[in-house]
């Protein structure tokens, strides 16, 4: 897959198009045959709007009874914090890597390279057969759920001497590290040939920063898998390169991206909504790729947790924490200076026993002078409308 996308990233505008509608088309026919759900719908863009709810609802009616290939299952919290399972197959799976190689290879990658993750479980797995796959891709793995001063000169120190030529992770992640080393006044020698940023977006300010702290390149990558989107800037860093040949992408007249994985054909999954706010660019690149264009993508930034003694973790630790749990249908984390507020939505059932529980897990990596439970009240809404599952108390 990463060798046909090498090469049909640079074809001709004409040809790009003409690909993605026969693939849409037969997406289309496809699940049409598959799904009694869907097949009075006359044509694909009289599809509803899927989002999360409608995708848990109807888990079983959008499987694909006649896909024979391996299933992979999946879960997730998004940006609204409220968990997602999903389906995919084969092909999927191989356009999520190639899509994540292409991005490391506009930094400066090279199959074989030691790459370093710094992420959650959303990036990377715990399981045995993930580790092999790591080890295989020549991966090492730097845990974004504890950022604590000690641990960073840790990392540090391991990208200083490891002969990592890549660093790759969370965009709030990197940038911590990065404000740390150039805090510390230290430029522990390394031979990364870039930096690529995910999961959140990557502000100018923070590129600024993570160049300076390490002296090279920092491109950002966009990707939302179960919408099937994988996009990267190249190496001019000027929008984000769709890769359409997977997504089908369309935008609402309120900016968010509703997208299409043509390759799913585990589970189809048409039209979901991301969530995100997203510009498209009717330009091309200098770089001569004809992939569609995003110029900017907005709503996907995420705050790092830091307690009043300086330790940190990434927004996904409480993700990973509350994902597994059935009685959590949502739930939103407020913290300030002094105070770090769990708001839970869901049903009751051993609430107590299970927030001590949660209480005793965070409380080995934060140290807030109060940690309080609060059970199905109204989430904070940034003024956009938007709810984001981790976020700094506004001041008063």
């Amino acid at each position: 897959m990463l060798k046909t996308l090498r090469h049909w990233q640079y074809d001709d505008h004409t040809t790009m198009q003409a690909r993605e509608r026969s693939q849409l088309n037969d997406y289309f026919d496809a699940m049409r045959h598959a799904l009694p759900l869907f097949r009075d719908v006359s044509h694909f863009e009289a599809l509803p709007v899927l989002d999360k709810r409608f995708i848990n609802t109807h888990r079983e009616q959008l499987i694909n009874p006649h896909y024979k290939g391996k299933v992979v299952r999946k879960k997730t919290g998004g940006s609204t914090g409220e968990p997602l399972v999903y389906y995919t197959g084969n092909e999927a799976q191989s356009y999520l890597w190639a899509g994540i190689f292409l991005a490391w290879e506009a930094a400066g990658y090279q199959l074989g390279d030691k790459v370093a993750f710094l992420a959650g479980s959303s990036l990377f797995g715990t399981g045995y057969k993930q580790r092999i796959y790591y080890r295989l891709l020549n991966v090492s793995v730097l845990s974004a759920f504890d950022m604590s001063p000690a641990r960073m000169d840790e990392y540090d120190a391991n990208l200083s001497q490891g002969g990592f030529r890549l660093l790759y992770g969370y965009a709030s992640a990197v940038h911590r590290l990065a404000r740390h080393r150039l805090a510390s006044g230290q430029r522990l020698h390394h031979v990364l040939r870039g930096i690529v940023c995910t999961a959140e977006v990557l502000t100018p300010a923070m590129r600024a920063d993570i160049e300076a702290a390490f002296g090279v390149p920092c491109y950002s990558q966009y990707g939302c898998n179960e919408a099937g989107v994988s996009a990267f800037e190249c190496e001019h860093r000027d929008g984000f390169h769709l890769i359409s040949s997977r997504s089908h992408a369309e935008i609402l007249p309120d900016g968010r991206l509703i997208s299409t994985d043509m390759a799913n054909r585990a589970m189809f999954l048409p039209r979901c909504d991301t969530g995100d706010l997203v510009r498209m660019s009717s330009r091309l690149c200098a770089c001569g790729r004809s992939l569609p264009l995003i110029d900017e993508v907005g709503g996907r930034q995420n705050d790092m947790v830091v307690d009043p003694h300086g330790a940190a973790v990434h927004s996904e630790f409480f993700t990973h924490l509350f994902r597994e749990d059935p009685h959590i249908h949502a739930f939103q984390v407020v913290f300030d200076e002094q105070r770090l507020e769990i708001n839970l939505h869901g049903t009751a059932n051993g609430r107590q026993a299970l927030d001590d529980e949660y209480r005793r897990r965070i409380g080995a990596s934060l140290a807030f002078e109060q940690l309080d439970f609060i059970h199905n009240a109204p989430f904070l809404v940034q003024a956009n409308g938007k709810h984001r599952f981790v976020i700094r108390r506004p001041a008063a």
